[in-house]
């Protein structure tokens, strides 16, 4: 008995100890933004990426981080995307890709210039939206939250679009088959 008991108690030990020791998986950033949008590799996914596919996506932002000087996590979102699935084979031409900001987000969208008068730091944000627009996407920013915020348009990116809402550039986004990823 007392032998069972120690085969069973070996098992089990071994069980936990090789999980609680396993090599944790790690995000990697990369292959298109080195800097932004980590994500993880998964070989073994039950559904497989059609090959060809267009991705036409609609990423609604409207909240920032809660800190001025922190990357808005909701905009990387964009480059993780991107990330993983040219990592699975997905070419950068067939990923259409709308980023439509509005609420707290608009200030995640304000030049170098803009952003130091109001928040007295960099624009967190900045390259990254400047380094997913060099790659296609495309940056909407409600004309409501600009102006309710008592911006205007020369405080933008130039990477940015002014649309009169966030709902009318959503709207007509979305009846030209872009898929909504809020």
């Amino acid at each position: 008995m007392f032998k069972r008991y120690t085969t069973l108690f070996l098992l089990v030990t071994s069980l936990i100890s090789s999980h609680l020791f396993a090599e944790p998986l790690k995000a990697t950033k990369g292959p298109v933004f080195t800097d932004y949008g980590p994500v993880f590799k998964v070989p073994d996914s039950d559904i497989e990426l059609i090959k060809g596919f267009k991705y036409k996506v609609l990423f609604d932002v409207a909240e920032s981080a809660e800190e001025t000087f922190n990357l808005n996590r909701r905009i990387e979102s964009v480059a993780r995307f991107i990330n993983m699935h040219a990592m699975n084979g997905v070419a950068l031409t067939d990923m259409d890709i709308a980023v439509v900001l509005h609420g707290s987000a608009t200030r995640d969208v304000f030049s170098q210039k803009a952003y130091q008068e109001r928040f007295l730091d960099d624009n967190p944000s900045l390259d990254m939206i400047e380094q997913l627009h060099a790659k296609g996407v495309k940056f909407y920013l409600c004309g409501q939250s600009l102006y309710f915020q008592q911006g205007k348009k020369s405080d933008l990116a130039p990477q940015v679009n002014l649309a009169l809402s966030a709902m009318t550039i959503s709207t007509m986004l979305r009846a030209e088959g872009y898929s909504l990823i809020p």
